[in-house]
């Protein structure tokens, strides 16, 4: 049986339709307070549940509808309870940066844990780290293989660009998948401003090639815009930048489309509005790759 909160209802339903199924009906209601009130309408017992869930913006709402399904297919005696979350919220704060600071990423771990989910499904992490905070078994899809198919047709002078080095690991694995060199921009963080870099330089060879930026998550946009144009100083003849989760706030839609940024490319993991698509963007497909791990846990 497959649930849904609001957050990617599309998705939701293209994943149970590689299923062979289609959703079940649950009830989500918010009282005028903002409190969410859920009840699953069709009965669980002794059912293999899924429950997915993008943890996009607004975060904690949607926090809470995924906690809430949870608790009530547990309450209905569900068999076995498995999460799916193709965006994991709160997963970038994987660390504590400064005296005082939560860890946050441990935090929702522990909220998941104790609905009482069996098993965890979730798409390309910020950070491998964070699946040490858990206990439950947690399945780590890798989005960027939808891209791989559309790389290879580009063949020749492609450079594959880590855009941090926290993002080394995925790039460095990315490069090595499709067989292409690797470059890494270097870049010094504002620890006291959210999203804002103080310095950035890159480290390899661009010149004259298609610089692929393969990252997590576009949320600003200004981290990428920032690349490209270091990029394009150095030669690149053409910039694409490839995201899993397109988590855009604060105007990214515009900011990529009047940046030095020939192609952004994402999946369907956050939903993105019509009214923030523009012409550079293409979204890929990402219900197959779920789904297959979906299946694996109910045979």
């Amino acid at each position: 049986m497959i649930f849904s909160g609001n957050s990617n209802l599309p998705l939701a339903q293209k994943l149970a339709s590689e299923l062979g199924t289609s959703l079940n009906k649950a009830e989500i209601i918010r009282f005028a307070d903002s409190e969410c009130r859920v009840r699953l309408e069709e009965d669980v017992e002794d059912k293999n549940v899924f429950i997915i869930q993008s943890l996009s913006n607004p975060v904690d709402e949607h926090l809470m509808e995924f906690l809430l399904l949870g608790d009530a297919a547990k309450r209905g005696e569900a068999k076995k309870l498995i999460a799916v979350l193709p965006y994991h919220g709160y997963a970038r704060q994987d660390r504590v940066h400064r005296p005082g600071e939560c860890l946050s990423a441990h935090v929702v771990a522990k909220l998941i844990e104790s609905v009482g989910f069996d098993k965890l499904i979730t798409v390309e992490l910020h950070n491998e780290t964070i699946l040490g905070f858990f206990e439950i078994p947690v399945v780590h899809v890798s989005g960027l293989s939808v891209f791989q198919s559309e790389i290879e047709k580009i063949k020749k002078d492609v450079v594959v660009i880590t855009p941090d080095a926290g993002a080394l690991k995925r790039s460095q694995s990315f490069a090595e998948t499709l067989d292409l060199p690797l470059a890494l921009i270097e870049k010094k963080r504002d620890l006291n401003t959210a999203h804002k870099i103080l310095s950035m330089k890159v480290v390899g060879d661009v010149k004259d090639k298609t610089a692929i930026i393969v990252d997590d998550v576009i949320v600003t946009g200004g981290t990428l815009v920032n690349a490209a144009y270091l990029l394009k100083e150095k030669g690149a003849k053409q910039v694409i930048a490839v995201a899993t989760h397109a988590d855009f706030v604060g105007g990214a839609d515009k900011i990529l489309q009047d940046s030095p940024i020939d192609c952004v490319w994402v999946t369907d993991t956050i939903p993105v509005p019509d009214d923030r698509k523009f012409t550079k963007l293409s979204i890929f497909p990402i219900a197959s790759t779920i789904a297959a791990a979906m299946k694996k846990m109910i045979k």
